[in-house]
């Protein structure tokens, strides 16, 4: 190489010595920013020298995150976000609700906070100091509350051990893998499989259709829990999903007015074999939206419903979650696959009864409300018609007799307390038995005509 070369470079170098670097731009990180603190935003993208990293908010529909889908900006409502990335301001919303959390999440990352006035008036300014004066170790817990939702064990987290000789130092900070979703008990699946499943189907939903939160409950009607949530509370979708679980009907909120209008809350309960469930969703994008919604209550009816045929099996009738009520057709006529199946596995007997009783409306009414203490808890009834009962029990020959003995007492106890002259008349019991494979299609064609005819 020619010697001129090696002597150009230097000299071109020194030729500029005192050119000025161009000054770092400021990174910001966006939080909670209500509708007057979004007015602020075109004076702020006016400053020099700043460039918003990221922006913040408690759901979808906080001004802040929405001006940010106009603006083009990276958004979030997940504080787990805040820690892929290091700021060197944070703005939080002065009227932010959650401002006193926030900022211990803040000083636990080293980030320095001030309120969009703060910042706008002094872009160069000292951070302010966080609301909450309180060691790091609390800061700390308070991050990790913020993460994974644990307040049982905030305390436990923050504050040292009362023993004079236990170290003052703070717990580590566990990152979760996905903070958004969180599980509250998971009692109520029967495999991995099924919980991994309707994870991923959550999360998928709520992106998919711009949802707020997405819920889904299980158990008995009594006692619903919630088993799986997405997003933030919400007061309408608690509202919805309490009416849904006492009338057993959908219920679906569409807002009318702005700020979300067109947006919809909705809650839809279904029952499985042996469960209740809800699956609700708030701040829904729009109407089209809703069928999205409505596919995954029908597969997750399903996809339990098969889990509860395949757990109950080998123990039917002892099934668990059993109601002491009467059960619809369509649940009865489960019961008696069920039945079949269990026959088919270890052989065991079962019986179906269809009682027909005269037409006199108060006897029958008394009998349906005295039959459930006649028959073991492990007998299913339904009343397909006014005046039929169909029963179905399992056990030998000599148990239906002693059974029937107790059905004949009864009726003739209802006729008494119903008033109608004595004696009570006969009712028909019409029997089908399942004592061997060559009974099974007898069996489930004898229960077919029995439900769908008088």
């Amino acid at each position: 190489m020619p010697l001129g070369t090696l002597s150009e470079a230097p000299h071109n170098m020194a030729s500029q010595p005192h050119e000025p670097l161009a000054p770092a731009e400021r990174r910001l990180l966006i939080i909670d920013f209500d509708w007057q603190d979004a007015d602020l935003l075109s004076e702020l993208f006016q400053k020099p020298g700043v460039s918003v990293r990221l922006v913040a908010g408690a759901g979808l529909q906080d001004p802040g995150v929405r001006m940010a889908e106009l603006c083009g900006l990276p958004r979030t409502v997940d504080l787990a976000d805040l820690t892929r990335e290091i700021f060197d301001v944070a703005l939080v919303g002065e009227r932010s609700s959650r401002r006193t959390q926030l900022e211990s999440l803040l000083v636990a990352l080293g980030t320095p906070c001030l309120t969009p006035e703060e910042f706008l008036r002094d872009a160069t300014g000292d951070p302010s100091r966080p609301g909450v004066d309180a060691p790091l170790a609390l800061h700390a817990a308070a991050l990790e509350q913020s993460l994974t939702g644990s307040v049982d064990a905030i305390v436990d987290l923050a504050l040292p051990d009362l023993d004079p000789s236990t170290p003052l130092e703070p717990r580590a900070v566990t990152m979760p893998i996905q903070p958004r979703l969180v599980v509250t008990t998971l009692d109520d699946f029967p495999s991995l499989e099924s919980r991994q499943r309707l994870e991923e189907t959550l999360k998928a939903l709520v992106r998919e259709t711009g949802a707020g939160t997405a819920e889904v409950h299980a158990g008995d009607r009594a006692n619903l829990k919630l088993v799986a949530q997405v997003g933030p509370d919400d007061r309408l979708l608690r509202g919805l999903i309490d009416i849904a679980r006492e009338s057993g009907t959908p219920q679906v909120v569409t807002r009318l007015s702005d700020p979300g209008k067109g947006r919809t809350w909705a809650a839809w309960p279904f029952r499985t074999m042996q469960r209740h469930g809800i699956v609700a969703g708030a701040s829904i994008d729009s109407q089209k939206a809703l069928s999205s919604w409505q596919r995954m209550v029908n597969e997750l009816r399903s996809t339990w419903d098969q889990e509860d045929r395949e757990r109950s099996v080998p123990s039917f009738p002892l099934t668990p979650n059993r109601e002491a009520r009467w059960l619809e057709p369509g649940l009865f006529r489960a019961r008696v696959d069920l039945a079949v199946e269990r026959h088919r596995r270890d052989g065991l007997r079962f019986e179906l009864h269809r009682l027909e009783f005269p037409e006199a409306a108060p006897a029958v009414q008394e009998m349906c409300t005295i039959l459930p203490g006649q028959v073991r808890d492990t007998d299913c009834l339904t009343q397909p018609f006014p005046g039929v009962v169909v029963l179905l029990a399992t056990g030998e020959p000599e148990a239906f007799a002693r059974l029937q003995q107790r059905l004949l007492s009864a009726w003739e106890q209802a006729w008494r307390t119903a008033g109608v002259a004595a004696p009570a008349p006969a009712f028909v019991d019409r029997h089908a038995s399942l004592s061997g494979l060559e009974d099974v299609e007898a069996f489930l064609t004898a229960a077919d005509v029995w439900l769908v005819e008088q």
